[in-house]
């Protein structure tokens, strides 16, 4: 192929002969995509018709039905499950937790008055941080565990906000209706 480039750069290959080459090289290129596109499609389909959560009854066994105690424990005051958010100024992990709740909001470009689902909301740090910051909004939040949900409701109520309301729900049989 390197002869061939380096002769038809020269000028020495008959324009035909380049062009064949071309086409050839093209031929290839979409069979390629071609396979490349159905194996993608394959793909696609299988998760189609694949679970939306695996295991969910041993993940809740082993991690959501733990006591919140032990989540308020390790974990900073919104009781977010994930990475905090360090800018500049940012010395604590529940100020962390606070600017990524914030950071998370802004990216989503939520409002005030929107409807709002959030699908595995743990222990309610994006949630009550909505309800509390959006108290016009309608919030819907879901999880899987028992606890998690008596954990959030019980904030609410500590907190007076009624615009946030926590289904359980297993997300391989979730629906709204």
């Amino acid at each position: 192929m390197k002869t061939a480039i380096a002769l038809m750069e020269r000028r020495l290959l008959p324009d035909a002969l380049v062009r064949m080459g071309i086409r050839r090289l093209l031929r290839q290129r979409l069979d390629t995509e071609r396979q490349q596109g159905a194996a993608r499609q394959r793909f696609i389909e299988s998760l189609r018709c694949s679970p939306v959560a695996l295991h969910s009854e041993t993940a809740n066994t082993q991690h959501y039905e733990v006591p919140p105690a032990f989540f308020q424990t390790i974990m900073g005051q919104h009781m977010k499950y994930s990475a905090g958010y360090w800018p500049d100024g940012v010395e604590t992990l529940d100020q962390a937790e606070a600017a990524m709740l914030a950071l998370s909001c802004e990216r989503a470009r939520l409002a005030d008055g929107q409807h709002i689902l959030e699908l595995g909301c743990g222990w309610g740090s994006l949630s009550l941080w909505m309800a509390e910051h959006y108290p016009n909004a309608r919030i819907v939040a879901v999880s899987n565990s028992r606890l998690q949900r008596e954990f959030i409701m019980a904030r609410c109520a500590e907190r007076e906000l009624n615009n946030l309301s926590v289904l359980t729900a297993d997300m391989n049989d979730f629906s709204i209706d």
